[in-house]
């Protein structure tokens, strides 16, 4: 949960901000109407209600208000002296004055938060409760923490460790041994704890008197989360099966275990509706079981509900009617449900239960409740009475629409639907209409449109033209104009040294002028001659040293090439030698007579008697064989002996 906020009534708003020390409980009921979470949420109350003096707040979900139970009405039907609703989105004013409710910026002297019981630490519900519990305990590092009855998924167990090694809870209680064992698993110091609805469930069987006799006891619930929703035909089958145990003197006590109106419920008189006339009893006795919880005492007139057996959904009908002394199958079709199976010790088939009957006993469950109540009654009384207090900041209304419970109901959603097609229908038949009037102005636009296209096509060419032609032109004049300008500097150079040589020259032989300064002339002349002569000698001199140092190279390859000769004329010797004296080693007698025994270490080691190993066992028997003088048909006939023993 990303956002969390917290709203209540006025007068819940009072009880928070005193400093009156207080618990605050949540566990598995939210305020949806379920009776195995009711049971606990109100075994919880009236334990803590008996036993300490704390003022009692309880959390609900915001979207389980109901438009026909009001949010004072709903405190009192819990008994609670405070009820704080959690939402994910903040309301908006209107939904905030309609239901009564304010923000909870702030509770004083909270004491003791308390995690009561139910099947929610699973991957479905678990991280919704925790999450809740994690963003009061944040903020509260002293206060004593309890969790009890608790129903651990095996494969949610890591993640309630987690938990409680993080906000250290002073007791740990789960309801079932199997949830014990997932927990310690994860190191978490657990107690069995049994259930927290038994006080209550007790409680009922004063007001639902249980005896044994011909009859059954039924309680039927096809939600998604029992996995019943896929098996109605099964149900059907037991069903017929409790028909025929029953006979046709007694009607059925059907038990209806929710008060919740939303439609993904799908309880014992919703499932009736359901299975249509596959339901096979005539008319059932209900009994309403949340509404008997729930009523003020005094109010209900005890009543005797008389069965052989019970076939149930329900983890808590089952274990009520256990209690009472009648066998009870409990029906589940996912791990969730196998899980409570086993806790109640249900574990054959229909069939098996009814050959049997089988009774439970809870005895030594019953024992450890009170050790663990007794246990639970010292940590609350040592909680410190000062407690912690937990603060928000104030959030501005959103945007929210709040629904009631149940609602908006399939039939609403359906003619809103409906509504809105209308209105779609309505906006689609303008559009056709207004199509229709702009197709004739488009087909004319369209005409225009291209004749304009056109037009611009052929100004465009016309224009790639004439571009072409200019860059063509542009080109050629920059060319002469190039040529102009080298051919005028070169005439100016050939110019100037004319006019140059021309001035000398007239001074040299200009007899007018003294002999000194025509001399003075040629002085000049021959100091340019020697400037040229040197530079002349310069070259020279670069050319020499680079003809030198290609003179070194040059040397430097032929020594190289004069050492690899020699190399090569010494290794051409060597090898001369090394054959002629292989030659002479080969053509030793010692050489000849060592044969064999070169043939047969070759053949141990390759399997072939040649060193280009073409020669086996087969081509040699072939080669001796042909060289032996024997006939050609005992030749053949030896020869297809050997081929076959060459294949096998």
């Amino acid at each position: 949960m990303s956002t969390m906020l917290f709203y209540a009534d006025a007068e819940s708003i009072e009880v928070l901000r005193s400093g009156r020390p207080k618990a605050v409980l949540l566990g598995s009921d939210f305020g949806y109407g379920n009776f195995g979470d009711v049971l606990q949420h109100v075994g919880a109350v009236s334990h803590l209600q008996q036993t300490s003096a704390l003022d009692l707040v309880s959390i609900f979900a915001l979207e389980a208000i109901s438009r026909f139970v009001g949010v004072d009405a709903l405190r009192r039907v819990y008994k609670v002296d405070a009820l704080m609703f959690v939402a994910t989105e903040p309301l908006n004013d209107e939904d905030l004055a309609r239901l009564g409710l304010h923000q909870v910026l702030v509770v004083n002297a909270v004491s003791l938060v308390h995690l009561y019981g139910g099947g929610f630490l699973n991957e479905m519900w678990g991280d919704f409760s925790l999450s809740i519990a994690e963003e009061l305990l944040r903020q509260l590092p002293g206060t004593t923490y309890v969790i009890s009855g608790q129903q651990v998924a095996a494969g949610y167990s890591k993640r309630v460790a987690e938990h409680v090694a993080t906000y250290r809870p002073r007791l740990v209680g789960v309801r079932d041994r199997d949830s014990l064992r997932n927990v310690q698993e994860q190191g978490v110091s657990a107690e069995f704890s049994f259930d927290d609805a038994v006080e209550q469930l007790q409680s009922l069987s004063r007001l639902y008197q249980f005896r044994r006799g011909e009859g059954a006891f039924l309680h039927l619930n096809s939600s998604g989360y029992t996995g019943n929703d896929t098996a109605l035909l099964e149900m059907t089958h037991h069903l017929s099966l409790v028909s025929a145990r029953m006979g046709g003197s007694q009607l059925p006590v059907l038990f209806q275990a929710f008060q919740d109106g939303r439609e993904q419920v799908i309880d014992s008189l919703e499932t009736v509706k359901r299975l249509e006339r596959a339901f096979p009893f005539a008319g059932v006795q209900a009994a309403l079981l949340v509404e008997a919880i729930l009523a003020p005492p005094g109010t209900r007139e005890p009543r005797v509900l008389v069965g052989q057996f019970g076939y149930s959904c329900s983890y808590h009908v089952t274990m009520w009617l256990q209690l009472n002394g009648i066998p009870c199958w409990l029906r589940g079709s996912n791990n969730y449900y196998d899980q409570k199976r086993r806790s109640l010790g249900v574990e054959n088939s229909f069939e098996s239960f009814l050959e049997t009957l089988p009774l439970v006993e809870h005895g030594a469950n019953l024992e450890a409740r009170s050790r663990w109540l007794g246990k639970l009654d010292a940590v609350v009384d040592s909680a410190d009475r000062e407690g912690g207090a937990l603060m928000w900041e104030s959030i501005a209304p959103g945007r929210r629409r709040f629904h009631f419970k149940g609602e908006p109901r399939l039939e609403t959603l359906l003619g809103d639907s409906w509504q809105t097609v209308t209105q779609l229908q309505e906006e689609k038949g303008q559009l056709l209409e207004k199509h229709a009037a702009n197709s004739a102005d488009s087909l004319l636009k369209e005409a225009q449109r291209q004749e304009l296209e056109a037009k611009l096509a052929q100004m465009h060419a016309t224009l790639q033209a004439v571009e072409q032609g200019r860059d063509e032109l542009s080109l050629q004049l920059q060319s002469a104009s190039e040529r102009c300008e080298i051919m005028d500097a070169a005439l100016q150079a050939a110019n100037a040294a004319a006019a140059d040589a021309n001035g000398r020259l007239e001074r040299l032989f200009d007899t007018s002028l003294p002999a000194g300064e025509r001399f003075g002339h040629l002085d000049q002349v021959r100091r340019y001659v020697l400037e040229q002569q040197r530079m002349i000698e310069d070259r020279l001199l670069a050319c020499n040293e680079q003809l030198t140092a290609v003179g070194f190279e040059a040397r430097r390859y032929r020594l190289q090439a004069e050492a690899e000769h020699d190399a090569s004329v010494y290794h051409r010797a060597r090898d001369e030698a090394s054959t002629k004296l292989l030659q002479e080693i080969m053509a030793s007698r010692s050489w000849r007579w060592a044969r064999p025994l070169r043939v047969a270490n070759r053949f141990a080691r390759t399997r072939r008697f040649d060193a280009s190993g073409n020669v086996g066992l087969f081509e040699a028997a072939r080669l001796v064989g042909n060289r032996l003088p024997i006939a050609s048909s005992l030749r053949t006939r030896i020869g297809g002996w050997l081929r076959q023993l060459r294949r096998s």
